[in-house]
């Protein structure tokens, strides 16, 4: 029996699908139970960026089989596959469109080379890395990517560096001499946060803004502003992880821990009060991006969406100039197309976190973050669809298709594994090829022009079934709505490009 489905609007039986730490896939262990997420050990920084016309027509040159039988002729092999009303292209042609359209790319703007390599750590949640992570991009230098297991580091790393701590930065040699164009060949191994902020600022003066800022008179000491805005960020951490980890020790009495709330309140209020005599604002100094709004953004973004359900505190509640800050850095491109978390990765991971490091879920709080985690995250699966993304030049749909493309036999993989290493709750499908195919068309919907509208109006699919008519369909939604839900950002991609694959799938 064969049925036509429109495969990726299919409603499949509502069930909770989280994500979940140190899940081995076929294609290699991605912790955090992604699926997404490349094997490859180094990766370039530069997705590049796309000019409005560059995806424009229809132009892989194959010939695809319509509904009616005939043989379409594509124009021209600039870019893109013809989709098939009834086999979508396979994953070679989708490789070798990803290939032409990063090849095209790459032509409009040529990549740089990298300076230096950035080692952080394989999840993204590092709140160190971040800092860094966010640096160099706001300073626009050429880096690459390499991935450390925190779990398993690998003995070249702790060789490399001594605390064998993540982030570390090896600068490639070729720098520049302070306010000259003297090169020196000098490779150099930096670790901890703040001193490769540091070492930045010192190596690449003429890249991006200053982040810290020192004081005109000792080089060497922070300005006294930013050094009043570093004891302001230092004893609003102490504060906040003391009450935060107040809550799990059960030898602190409840007026300490309401004390220590208190204090962890005022702090978050000195914080809101700073903000508001920014002169200029928005950011932490004012008008402009500093060092300081990297180095308090990792934190306070996961507070932002996990304190409302691990004790149910709203650190935005009236606190009007938090929430300006906030919304600076969600519209400050550095941060949020690729370093910022989203509301549904951190609400989704908190499950996680709270199973393995709340103190146990016989523990009436914990149980009930739990429940409250999932509750929400699988609230929010049902408005994937319906998000708006703006991708005028279409680098986030590349970036969502380069992972899915690249990496496609593990999704594969793992949304039809019987016995997964991790999730065994979660119900995965029986069927390998449905799986494939959906994914191919998804990947196809994204090397199109225009990814949301294609997925409104994909045409119709062929899928076989056995003789009830549902197993394929179903293992076919199955298999989408699995990977939209196991998309963590920023671990897999940025915010804007899952967002736009969440919603391809889910449509």
């Amino acid at each position: 029996m064969r049925v036509i489905v429109r495969v990726l609007g299919l409603v499949v039986a509502s069930q909770t699908l989280l994500l979940q730490p140190f899940a081995v896939t076929g294609f290699g262990v991605a912790v955090g139970g992604g699926v997404i997420a490349s094997s490859s050990s180094s990766s370039s920084s530069y997705f590049g960026r796309r000019s409005s016309n560059s995806r424009s027509s229809k132009s892989f040159t194959i010939g695809a089989v319509a509904s009616a039988g005939e043989t379409i002729e594509c124009s021209s092999a600039s870019s893109l596959p013809v989709v098939s009303h009834d086999v979508p292209p396979s994953w070679d042609e989708l490789s070798n469109a990803l290939a032409k359209a990063l090849a095209d790319n790459k032509n409009e703007q040529e990549e740089p080379t990298a300076l230096l390599t950035l080692f952080r750590d394989t999840n993204a949640w590092c709140p160190f890395c971040e800092r860094v992570w966010v640096a160099l991009r706001v300073k626009g230098i050429p880096y690459k990517e390499q991935l450390v297991s925190l779990q398993n580091k690998p003995e070249w790393y702790k060789a490399m560096v001594p605390t064998t701590l993540v982030p570390a930065v090896l600068f490639h040699g070729d720098l520049y001499n302070n306010n000259s164009d003297e090169k020196r060949n000098e490779r150099k191994i930096v670790w901890e946060s703040l001193d490769v902020m540091k070492a930045l600022d010192k190596e690449f003066p003429n890249h991006g803004p200053q982040l810290l800022i020192m004081d005109d008179d000792n080089n060497d000491e922070y300005s006294p502003a930013f050094k009043q805005a570093m004891e302001l960020a230092d004893s609003m951490n102490s504060a906040g992880f003391a009450f935060i980890y107040s809550s799990r020790n059960e030898t602190i009495s409840d007026a300490e821990q309401e004390t220590s709330k208190q204090n962890f309140v005022q702090e978050l209020d000195n914080l809101d009060e700073a903000l508001a005599n920014a002169v200029g604002g928005p950011f932490r100094l004012g008008k402009d991006f500093t060092g300081l709004d990297a180095i308090i953004v990792p934190t306070l973004e996961r507070w932002r969406y996990q304190l409302p359900i691990t004790i149910g505190m709203d650190i935005l509640e009236n606190r009007p100039h938090l929430q300006a800050w906030f919304d600076a850095m969600d519209s400050f491109s550095p941060y949020s197309d690729r370093v910022a978390g989203d509301a549904y990765s951190w609400t989704a991971t908190q499950a996680m976190f709270s199973r393995y490091f709340g103190g146990g879920e016989d523990k009436p709080e914990v149980a009930k973050a739990i429940e409250l985690s999932e509750t929400l995250s699988q609230q929010m699966t049902s408005s994937f669809a319906d998000a708006v993304v703006v991708d005028v030049d279409g680098t986030f749909a590349l970036e969502a298709a380069s992972k899915l493309i690249s990496n496609y036999e593990a999704v594969v993989n793992d949304c039809t594994n019987a016995e997964p290493k991790s999730q065994k709750d979660v119900q995965r499908g029986t069927d390998s090829k449905a799986a494939d195919l959906v994914l191919r068309y998804v990947a196809s919907i994204l090397l199109s022009p225009n990814p949301s509208q294609e997925a409104a109006e994909a045409p119709l699919v062929v899928l076989d079934s056995d003789s009830s008519g549902t197993t394929a369909t179903q293992d076919a939604a199955l298999a989408a709505r699995t990977v939209a839900a196991r998309l963590c950002v920023p671990r897999d991609m940025g915010a804007p490009a899952a967002k736009l694959f969440r919603k391809v799938l889910a449509t």
